[in-house]
Formats: structure tokens, C-alpha cells, sequence
């Protein structure tokens, strides 16, 4: 499990991302909703983060470390996701469609 990165994440982040099992992710109503309205599942949005994506960048948000991924679901769909870590769980903050210049340039570091 590689991520292609500028800045690199702290190891214990990259361990509890990926030893994680699906069902230690945070959900409620309301990140459910942002996920949605953009016509993705809280599921691919997770796959994503299952699938070896690539790290874009952290973003400061209030009191939490949040941080964007470039990556795809199972079945192949580009997508952005946003997430942060709550405790020991994952929470998906917003997902969406990669644009034409984010799949170029997603593709173009996978194929590195």
C-alpha cells in the first residue's frame, strides 16, 4: 500500500487507515448527506480509502486534521474524498467526482 505524496503522513495515521475494517467508520445523518448530494454512496466514498489512494494534502478544519485523497472505488469510479480521524474511527467528511484535470493528474501519479 502506496500513497504518492508531497507531504508525508504520520505513520500512525497511514497504520490505523489501513488496518481499520469497514465497520470503524464514523457515519451519522448529517456526513452522510454531504457524501450523498454529490451522488455517492457513504460506501464508495469508503472504498476509496481501501483502494490505495493518493494522498493530496491536509486541510485545517476548526479543532481537527482533515486530509484529501485522490482515488477509485471498486468498480472504477475517480473520486476526491475528505476524511478525518475521530478516535479510533474513520469519518468521511464529503466525497466527490474527480474533474478532467484531477483525473489527468490522478492518473498521471498512478502511473508512476
Amino acid at each position: 500500500m502506496n500513497w504518492h505524496h508531497a507531504v508525508r503522513l504520520d505513520c500512525d495515521l497511514w497504520h490505523n487507515v489501513y488496518t481499520w475494517d469497514p465497520a470503524r467508520f464514523d457515519r451519522d445523518a448529517n456526513n452522510i448527506h454531504k457524501v450523498e448530494r454529490h451522488r455517492i454512496t457513504p460506501e464508495e466514498a469508503e472504498e476509496v480509502l481501501d483502494n490505495d489512494p493518493l494522498y493530496q494534502y491536509p486541510q485545517q478544519a476548526e479543532d481537527e486534521e482533515r486530509y484529501l485523497v485522490y482515488g477509485e472505488t471498486h468498480a472504477g469510479r475517480m473520486l476526491a474524498v475528505a476524511f478525518t480521524l475521530r478516535g479510533e474511527r474513520i469519518r468521511v467528511i464529503t466525497a466527490y467526482d474527480l474533474d478532467a484535470d484531477q483525473k489527468r493528474r490522478y492518473l498521471q501519479e498512478r502511473l508512476r
